[in-house]
């Protein structure tokens, strides 16, 4: 089974680098709705995707529409792949808690302190880690190994739970990356039970990563 990890299209707020959360968050704006398409073009590629799956959150479900309408595939809204909730930043500009934003990348990369809340009220690492490893596993259950889905979320999701839950990525690895940008994609395989990262941001992953 593989997996393609698709962030949604570009909203205003991702402009200017506002915390968004919370639902239903906003639109995509002109520069989104084209990358979307372009992305739903990109995928079409694939001919063996099953399904289209999205975070509720508007800015992905427009996102999953175009993918979805370009492969002729369904669209299925999953709460596993929501944002990981802000709390009490939502709605503040990224570079105005900079440093508290750090400190939690600290705590939950470095420290290992998955229980720490993104802030005050937000949710925990944990939470994000294990309701997409639920995901995985109920895709696992139900697709075959020639099977693709394209699963439409959110870059700050992703670069939490991706390191946990694939076997050769850790998360200094995913420290040292940019972030994923809108549209741009981590693509995971699944063999046997376990859970690998082919490649992040188009940049092939060597199997071994993750140190024993």
């Amino acid at each position: 089974m593989r997996l393609v990890f698709l962030r949604h299209g570009q909203t205003a707020e991702n402009t200017i680098r506002r915390i968004s959360t919370a639902r239903p968050g906003p639109p995509l704006d002109t520069t989104g709705r084209r990358q979307a398409a372009q992305a739903g073009r990109r995928l079409a590629a694939r001919p063996d995707v099953r399904a289209v799956l999205s975070s509720p959150l508007r800015r992905a479900v427009e996102t999953a529409t175009e993918v979805a309408t370009a492969l002729g595939a369904p669209v299925e809204i999953v709460e596993e792949l929501a944002e990981c909730g802000a709390g009490e930043i939502e709605g503040r500009l990224h570079d105005d808690i900079a440093a508290q934003i750090e400190d939690t990348w600290h705590r939950w990369f470095r420290l290992a302190q998955l229980d720490h809340p993104f802030s005050p009220g937000g949710e925990s690492a944990n939470s994000a880690v294990l309701r997409v490893g639920r995901l995985v596993e109920r895709l696992s259950a139900t697709g075959g190994p020639d099977t693709t889905y394209v699963l439409v979320g959110h870059g700050t999701l992703f670069r939490i739970a991706l390191p946990y839950l694939c076997a050769n990525l850790t998360p200094e690895f995913v420290l040292a990356c940019p972030g994923i940008d809108n549209t741009e994609q981590v693509d995971v395989v699944r063999v046997d039970g376990v859970t690998y990262c082919e490649s992040w941001r188009g940049e092939p992953v060597p199997v071994a990563v993750r140190s024993s």
